[in-house]
């Protein structure tokens, strides 16, 4: 491909990207490209002549596959104002799994719940559950490591959802 084509490809790549279309479509709409340029190049006619202006050819993408332009537009500047809050929910879920795996913990790993024995409850859910530092901290440490995990979940799953 001469210098020229590639930067065709590009311009219409970058172009495609601009209107929302998926990645997996823009890798097939370049993988047709290179494929008619190549044609092209073993009959001996130009590509790019046929193909016309990078410009038309993304016009002509847009209108046979039906993409509201308008719309797009409208969606990429509601994303962008919602990017805020779209972190909401996975810090709440991170917070309710941080708490929630401490609560097991505390059940089932530490002696703070144990009935048998009559101490009272001297510790905080936050940051010790546990008399002992080692276990306090490995505690503490995997329940974080799950929060992390559950937010990072949540976030992953609400990007696909949005379609991002």
């Amino acid at each position: 491909m001469t210098a020229e084509e590639k930067q065709f490809v590009n311009e219409v790549l970058a172009a495609l990207k601009e209107y929302g279309v998926r990645s997996k479509e823009r890798e097939k709409v370049k993988f047709q490209i290179v494929e008619h340029i190549q044609e092209s190049h073993e009959h001996g006619t130009d590509a790019l002549e046929e193909l016309g202006g990078a410009e038309g050819f993304v016009k002509d993408y847009v209108e046979i596959n039906e993409i509201d332009v308008h719309s797009r537009i409208k969606k990429t500047h509601l994303t962008k104002k919602e990017s805020g809050r779209s972190i909401l929910p996975a810090l709440l879920a991170s917070a309710a799994a941080y708490f929630m795996s401490q609560i097991l913990f505390s059940l089932f790993l530490t002696e703070a719940f144990n009935p048998l024995k009559l101490n009272d409850f001297e510790y905080n859910l936050l940051y010790r559950i546990s008399g002992n530092s080692w276990w306090n901290s490995l505690l503490v440490l995997v329940s974080l490591g799950i929060s992390v995990l559950a937010g990072v979940l949540i976030q992953t799953m609400n990007k696909r959802k949005m379609g991002a």
